[in-house]
């Protein structure tokens, strides 16, 4: 889920787990694979890993045009 502070303008915000196979599911949970190889889970349903790693790219993006 992306939040955003009232003073911002709302962006188009881009679905990013469709760019990338870093999703899959074991046994009923969810995950995702970081670059590093590490991962991010579990998470209970789809859409919930969805919405982390969308927040998670969306971050890291942000963090990369600071530098």
């Amino acid at each position: 889920m992306t939040r955003k502070r009232s003073h911002e303008k709302t962006k188009h915000i881009t679905d990013h787990t469709k760019r990338t196979s870093r999703a899959y599911e074991i046994n009923g949970q969810w995950y995702f694979e970081l670059r590093d190889g590490g991962q991010k889970g579990p998470y209970d349903n789809e859409l919930a890993m969805q919405a982390d790693l969308n927040e998670f790219i969306l971050l890291h993006e942000q963090m990369n045009q600071q530098n």
